[in-house]
């Protein structure tokens, strides 16, 4: 056998860096009961001997976890970029995508830890080497207020990834909603609820952060919907209310539904322009919120935010496990399919609405 193909085994590691099988275990998994020093030297080695953890003793291991309680072992570190340290914590997405990060973290015996990029004095190598000499191998980067928002960590120390669009470089693996279903979802039922003219309203900033997903959808449908269907979009620059552009949109066009991220439409149609929801005019929201702000229930899509969240925590271990640290060649994608849910914003039958629910399931189950 050719010995270069020999695979490399935890007590060979174990015996060139001089510790304990334990030890190189713990340190393959971030485990902050190593000391920085030793468990650098660990990865050191391993990676030198090209040590590769067995897949089918990982899955075993897996099934011991979740047959147990999980032991608290390292912190993965949520990485913030917003003018203040609790930032991004006004928007009640990013507070779910927390959530079920926080939960995923939990139950594979991590925890999650926020540091603020910004904060006085830090910069890119000065926040690595507090993660480091933290023992934090993992990092997740949750939206940032722009995509021209740039984290200079030294990331060849790092698992690391982002939540959602909005964060390009450097390019990372992705975890985010599949807003190219819940956009193609919200037409459908609109077109099935007998909707003819079909709305669509966005804040630039919004479509930026959001990579222009609902946008190339809405445009790709419209290219092949008879002209007199077709509403021009409205798209509202940055810096401008759109309900200072909402009104003479309204007047021109003419759309009998209206879909879109920002669910204050449910107040600015009824109060500054005499619309009533739905009937004389429907709405349906990309983002609904988890829980119910307004009097009226939204119709729309749930992202299933917190299980973005989760999904990240599941790339960022996966790398963990494999000792992949680093920027990757080969990005990962991971998209959380939406669902619809019904309110009173739109008008549908129960034959429109189980229709949709099938073709729904047929689309989440083809993907």
């Amino acid at each position: 056998m050719d010995k270069s193909s020999k695979t490399t085994t935890m007590a060979e590691v174990a015996a060139a860096a001089g510790v304990s099988k334990m030890a190189v275990s713990l340190a393959l998994r971030g485990s902050s009961r190593v000391s920085e020093s030793t468990r650098l030297r660990i990865l050191e080695v391993a990676g030198r001997m090209h040590y590769r953890p067995n897949p089918m003793v990982q899955t075993l291991m897996a099934n011991l976890r979740a047959t147990r309680p999980v032991e608290m072992h390292s912190a993965i570190a949520w990485v913030t970029a917003f003018d203040s340290q609790d930032g991004w914590a006004d928007h009640w997405v990013y507070r779910e995508y927390y959530k079920g990060a926080e939960q995923r973290a939990q139950e594979l015996g991590y925890r999650i830890e926020p540091f603020w990029a910004f904060s006085e004095g830090m910069n890119g190598a000065r926040l690595s080497d507090v993660l480091c000499a933290r023992g934090i191998g993992g990092v997740i980067i949750p939206p940032v207020p722009s995509p021209a928002t740039e984290i200079d960590l030294e990331w060849q120390h790092f698992a690391s990834a982002t939540i959602g669009y909005s964060f390009l470089k450097p390019k990372l693996h992705r975890a985010a909603a599949n807003l190219d279903d819940g956009m193609t979802m919200a037409l459908r039922h609109c077109e099935d609820a007998g909707y003819t003219r079909i709305g669509f309203v966005t804040p630039e900033d919004t479509d930026k952060r959001a990579n222009h997903t609902w946008l190339s959808v809405y445009l790709a449908w419209q290219r092949f919907q008879p002209k007199k269907r077709v509403v021009p979009m409205l798209y509202v620059e940055e810096g401008v209310p759109i309900e200072d552009k909402l009104g003479a949109w309204l007047e021109k066009h003419r759309p009998d539904v209206i879909i879109g991220p920002n669910t204050e439409f449910v107040e600015w149609l009824p109060e500054l322009f005499g619309l009533q929801i739905p009937e004389d005019i429907g709405y349906v929201s990309l983002s609904k919120p988890i829980k119910h702000v307004y009097s009226t229930r939204i119709t729309g899509i749930n992202q299933q935010d917190a299980d973005v969240g989760s999904c990240a925590v599941d790339l960022v271990v996966a790398q963990l496990q494999r000792n992949e640290l680093g920027l990757s060649n080969n990005p990962k994608v991971v998209l959380s399919h939406g669902v619809w849910e019904r309110g009173s914003t739109l008008v549908e039958s129960d034959a429109d609405l189980e229709g949709s629910a099938s073709e729904d399931q047929a689309s989440v189950t083809s993907n």
